[in-house]
C-alpha cells in the first residue's frame, strides 16, 4: 500500500524556508524553534561553503504533497538531538527512517535523543529502537508557554539593561553553567555534559540585542535572553538568576519587562520550560504565560553504542552531503534529499 506522507531531506537552510515557510508561518509560536534555528543557519552558511562537522540536515514531511512538518538535526552538541514535529505515527515512523538512512550513508553519530510532542517522539523512538536495538527512557520534559498579556510584579529593587560587550565575560560563563543548574532545580541530577540550546554565542547575542540583564548598584544579577522575531515570534531564553541573588523577584521582574517590551512591539511572545522545574512554572504563570503545548525528549541507550545502522526499506537518500560518499542502496523509494 503507497504511503500518503513522504519525506524530503535538506543541508540548505534556505531552502527549507522557501519550501515550508507558509507552515511556520501559519503557527508561528508552535513552529518557533525551527523557525528561529533555520532562519539562523541561513543567515550564517554560505551556499556551497565547508559544511559543519557536526549533523546538520532538515526533513520537510508531506501529506498527499503538502507540506505538513518540519524536523531537524542541527544541535552543534551531543546527543544531536533531533526535533520532531507533531505528526501521525505512520509519518513520524517514516522520518525516523529517513533519519536513519541519512545517519548511516553520512557517518553521523547515532541517533539516541528526540524531542517534540509526545506521541509523535514515541513513534520516531520506537521506529529507531526497533532498528538498532537499545531502549528508550524519558529525559528533560518541556512546556511551551505564550503570553498575550503581562501582568507586572511588585519590581525589585534594580534595574533592567541591554547586555554590552563589557558584560561579555559574565554573560558567556552564565549561558555555560544554565542547564546544569536548571536540572538541579528541576530536583534532577545536573548532567555534567549538558550545554544550553542557544542560537549563536554570547558575543553574537549580545551584538544582536538579544541579551538582557537586571543590575541592582552595578552589580549584574540576573540574565534574560530573547531572540530576534522570527514569523512575528519573539522566543525568551535563557533566563537565569545565580544562587545568591534568587528569590528576590529578579527573574520575574525581568522577563515581564522583556516580553512587555516585545508585545509593545508588536511581536508574540513564547518561551519554554522544564516542565519538572516548579520554580520556573510558577514565575512564568505569574506574570501571564500560558501554556501552549509539552513535549517530550526521549533518549535511547543503545545496546551496542557505535553500532552501524542499515539502510532501512521505505526510504530513499538522494543527494549525500558534501563531507560524506554518495552511497545509494537499492530498495528505497519514498524519501529524497535536497
Amino acid at each position: 500500500m503507497t504511503s500518503a506522507y513522504s519525506v524530503e531531506l535538506f543541508d540548505d537552510p534556505a531552502a527549507v524556508l522557501g519550501v515550508a515557510g507558509d507552515l511556520l508561518a501559519a503557527q508561528p509560536v508552535v513552529w518557533s524553534v525551527v523557525a528561529t534555528v533555520t532562519r539562523q543557519a541561513a543567515r550564517s552558511s554560505t551556499p556551497g561553503g565547508p559544511r559543519p562537522e557536526h549533523p546538520m540536515w532538515w526533513a520537510v514531511v508531506r501529506e498527499h504533497g503538502a507540506v505538513v512538518g518540519v524536523s531537524m538535526r542541527t544541535m552543534p552538541y551531543a546527543p544531536h538531538t533531533v526535533w520532531v514535529p507533531d505528526l501521525p505515527q505512520e509519518a513520524a515512523r517514516l522520518l525516523a527512517r529517513a533519519a536513519l538512512d541519512r545517519t548511516a550513508r553520512a557517518g553521523d553519530a547515532p541517533l539516541t535523543s528526540a524531542n517534540g510532542p509526545d506521541a509523535a517522539v514515541r513513534a520516531f523512538t520506537d521506529e529507531v529502537v526497533r532498528t538498532t536495538g537499545g531502549t528508550a527512557r524519558e529525559d528533560r520534559p518541556e512546556r511551551l508557554w505564550e503570553a498575550t498579556r503581562i501582568v507586572r510584579p511588585t519590581p525589585p529593587s534594580g534595574h533592567a539593561r541591554l547586555a554590552t560587550l563589557a558584560d561579555l565575560d559574565v554573560v558567556t560563563a552564565w549561558f555555560d553553567v544554565f542547564h546544569q543548574e536548571a536540572d538541579d532545580q528541576a530536583g534532577r541530577a545536573p548532567d555534567e555534559d549538558a550545554e544550553p540550546l542557544l542560537i549563536g554565542g554570547a558575543r553574537e547575542r549580545i551584538e544582536e540585542g538579544a541579551v538582557w540583564l537586571w543590575e541592582v548598584d552595578g552589580e549584574v544579577v540576573q540574565l534574560t535572553g530573547a531572540l530576534p522575531p522570527s514569523f512575528g515570534v519573539v522566543r525568551i531564553g535563557p533566563v537565569y538568576t545565580p544562587r545568591e541573588h534568587r528569590g528576590r523577584g529578579y527573574a520575574r521582574a525581568l522577563v515581564a519587562d522583556v516580553a512587555q517590551r516585545v508585545l509593545d512591539d508588536g511581536h508574540r511572545v513564547c518561551l519554554y520550560t522544564d516542565k519538572g522545574n516548579p520554580v520556573s512554572n510558577h514565575v512564568y504563570a505569574a506574570i501571564g504565560f500560558e501554556p501552549v503545548l509539552d513535549q517530550v525528549n526521549l533518549v535511547v541507550d543503545p545496546v551496542a553504542p557505535g553500532r552501524a545502522v542499515a539502510s532501512v526499506p521505505g526510504t530513499t537518500p538522494g543527494t549525500a552531503p558534501d563531507t560524506a560518499p554518495e552511497r545509494t542502496p537499492p530498495s528505497v523509494p519514498a524519501t529524497k534529499e535536497s
